[in-house]
């Protein structure tokens, strides 16, 4: 004899089923909002100010030991109205941590708080290095964007794309010296919704999807001020600008090369590392990122570097470190693994993300001065 239910069971089910689905919505929904929050915002790249400097006098200062202030290397010091660079590490005990200084910025005094910068530089080229340098102004599709420049002997200029964060200019002071020595024009170019840019309508991050007619546009400037060509450098979020660039731009053949530090070759690979992290179930996840791309117009796929390798056509120094917090070492080494006719790796041990010339200053400009001198050719 079969089972019969009541009527009402079949409605009950329906509707059980349709407050599942509206929960699983509702919930894909809300991480997509994050995603956008997280990772399409412009905003400061800085960290909170977790230090204190408990001593500072005779180039040496003493501040609380933290993850980031007992890493060996050469790095920042920010403080709210000082900044210097810390370097040697002199002693180490279970709660602070003794390092060699330089004041940069003013002085530091006792009690003062502060946190450790991978930009190590402040101010701009004249300030941090007694460069002198020319402000222009790059004019994008939406309006004109500040860069700084640096002019120079050679007919091949270095430009320098930034990492994540809405104020970078400053991320390109590392280098400077080392290129100017080596006699290139470098060119350090802000982007659409810098706070030293002009706006875009959304006012988001495209990882490089509307952002590389910025990199056009300053590429064109260049070649308006006598540029021959270029060696493009991208950083982190900068890389996938630079990326998207050499899919997309009418001018690719003027560059020579591309040097890539820590570079973002898969954001989606970003963003399901992130729900991981916040414990987000794969299933909404997924249907989250789902959602950005709907409601957001983010394009996962062109934004996929190892699934577009065969569309690379230059050589590219990639700069990485085996410790990069944003994206799996493995990522890199395949996308070295896939074109190696054009990838030159460097593999930092001790890196994580962009803090490579922190690490290992020596090595880092060693590796540029001669992938320069492989693109460009000797002076």
């Amino acid at each position: 004899m079969a089972i019969r239910f009541p009527a009402w069971t079949g409605r009950a089910a329906l509707v059980v089923a349709g407050v599942l689905i509206a929960a699983v919505l509702l919930l894909a929904w809300l991480h997509a909002n994050a995603i956008r929050a997280d990772l399409m915002i412009p905003r400061a790249n800085d960290g909170e100010f977790d230090l204190v400097v408990e001593s500072y006098q005779a180039g040496r200062t003493i501040v609380n030991r933290t993850p980031e202030s007992d890493r060996e290397g050469l790095w920042g010091l920010d403080g709210e109205t000082s900044y210097a660079q810390v370097s040697t590490i002199v002693r180490v005990t279970d709660t602070s941590v003794e390092r060699g200084v330089q004041s940069l910025v003013s002085e530091f005094e006792q009690g003062d708080i502060a946190r450790i910068d991978t930009d190590a530089y402040a101010g701009d080229p004249q300030s941090a290095h007694g460069i002198g340098w020319e402000e222009l102004r790059t004019p994008s599709d939406i309006g004109p964007h500040d860069a700084w420049f640096v002019d120079g002997r050679r007919a091949t200029w270095v430009l320098f794309v930034h990492g994540r964060g809405n104020d970078r200019l400053e991320e390109s002071l590392r280098l400077l010296p080392s290129l100017v020595e080596q006699g290139f024009p470098v060119m350090s170019i802000a982007i659409r919704n810098d706070v030293n840019a002009t706006a875009s309508d959304s006012g988001l991050r495209y990882w490089g999807l509307e952002e590389w007619k910025d990199l056009d546009a300053a590429i064109e400037l260049g070649v308006r001020k006598g540029a021959k060509d270029f060696v493009v450098v991208g950083s982190g979020f900068g890389s996938s600008v630079v990326s998207v660039f050499l899919h997309q731009s009418q001018n690719v053949d003027l560059v020579r090369g591309v040097i890539f530090e820590s570079p973002v070759l898969d954001i989606e690979s970003v963003a399901i590392a992130y729900a991981e992290a916040r414990g987000t179930p794969g299933p909404i996840a997924w249907l989250g990122r789902r959602l950005v791309a709907v409601r957001f117009g983010m394009d996962w796929k062109a934004l996929d570097q190892t699934r577009r390798t065969a569309e690379f056509d230059v050589p590219i120094l990639l700069l990485y470190g085996a410790k990069d917090p944003v994206t799996d070492v493995s990522v890199f080494e395949q996308f070295a693994a896939r074109i190696p006719h054009l990838v030159i790796p460097e593999r930092f041990e001790q890196a994580g993300h962009t803090d490579l010339w922190n690490i290992d200053r020596g090595r880092y400009e060693k590796a540029i001065a001669d992938f320069l001198l492989q693109t460009a050719g000797p002076e």
